[in-house]
């Protein structure tokens, strides 16, 4: 009887010992509603070029506040954007490409924003938070490329 109540009781310290370190090992939890990170500003480029045989026209979009939208209108292809900062629901970028002849949405993308994060510029080639992404129309040989980067 003796034995037992020895050996329960190391097993019991051990347990608790291991309980003890795992907490002490595990990472500080994440407290939400931190310190928002500073937004210095978004800026896109748009390329448009009529066929694969034509140089790029290029623009620049910048959005400085919520609420701040842009556009881009060409020939076969329109790009548009708005950069939200709602308190409820966060900050975040629209863009959308549509074709002109119809007004048909081909491509629609949203980047939601980490109020205490902020932005990070992590596609090499200096393609910013998005990456470039190429929009093509689906009757014409036109084509349009774009990123956006953090300013």
């Amino acid at each position: 009887m003796k034995r037992i109540a020895f050996t329960w009781l190391k097993w019991a310290t051990l347990l608790i010992g291991a309980v003890i370190l795992l907490a002490a090992c595990s990472p500080a939890p994440q407290v939400a509603g931190g310190p928002a990170a500073e937004f210095a500003g978004i800026e896109c480029q748009v390329f448009y070029r009529p066929s694969m045989g034509e140089g790029f026209r290029e623009s620049t979009v910048t959005f400085a506040k919520g609420g701040d939208r842009g556009a881009v209108e060409q020939d076969d292809l329109g790009w548009e954007a708005a950069y939200w900062d709602d308190e409820y629901e966060g900050r975040s970028l629209s863009i959308a490409v549509t074709g002109q002849d119809t007004g048909e949405e081909l491509v629609r993308q949203l980047y939601q924003i980490d109020r205490e994060k902020g932005l990070a510029n992590q596609f090499v080639g200096g393609h910013g938070f998005t990456g470039l992404v190429y929009v093509y129309h689906p009757v014409s040989t036109a084509e349009m490329q774009y990123f956006c980067q953090a300013r």
